[in-house]
């Protein structure tokens, strides 16, 4: 189905954290690699749901985004302009990163209800309610509402915890959702709708 893509894109592309050093380097190429392989799953996964198909365009957006941001991590630049760059960077990334997490999760959400997999949709549930707290605290972190020096391990470590279980549920996906009928039913679901409009 392409779960077994996103799976490799996901670890990666290290999508999670938006201020990994990564995302300063020449290891944004990692990243963006991790997302081509992300996108090639999701244009396999595209006809099962709106959201996955929404996925693809904004893995793209993604994609695009962290291609803008190469001239200014290789070409040498002042360290004044680097801290804005830094700053305007992190702040796109976790807009970028949430909007990515949330469909991709609400995509999961959906076609488990629809397949009735009641733990895959309960772990995607979990995993959306995780997102809302995960990147809320980087935007509280950034506008210095909370203090960093007592946040940043604690971040830390929610974000490794968010990353395993965004990977056990993509891993769950892969097991537990591609099954014997499964692609035949969507792909009469998908006639259906065709025959329908036309």
């Amino acid at each position: 189905m392409g779960f077994g893509l996103l799976i490799i894109g996901y670890m990666s592309m290290f999508g999670v954290m938006p201020e990994l050093l990564i995302y300063r380097s020449w290891g944004i190429y990692i990243a963006i690699a991790g997302g081509l392989i992300m996108l090639a799953g999701f244009c396999k996964l595209e006809e099962y749901n709106v959201y996955f198909k929404l996925m693809k365009y904004i893995n793209i957006i993604y994609i695009l985004v962290l291609l803008g941001f190469t001239p200014f991590l290789i070409l040498k630049q002042s360290d004044e302009f680097m801290a804005d760059f830094l700053i305007v960077s992190k702040i796109i990334r976790i807009c970028l990163l949430f909007v990515f997490h949330f469909f991709m999760f609400s995509g999961i959400k959906i076609l488990s209800k629809e397949i009735e997999n009641v733990k895959i949709e309960k772990k995607a549930k979990r995993n959306i309610y995780i997102t809302y707290i995960f990147f809320g605290a980087f935007i509280l972190e950034l506008f210095n509402i909370i203090n960093i020096d007592i946040v940043a391990p604690v971040m830390f470590l929610l974000g490794f915890v968010y990353y395993a279980l965004t990977i056990i549920l993509l891993y769950s996906c892969y097991m537990r959702i591609t099954y014997e009928g499964h692609d035949e039913a969507v792909d009469e679901k998908y006639e259906n709708r065709k025959i329908r409009k036309g």
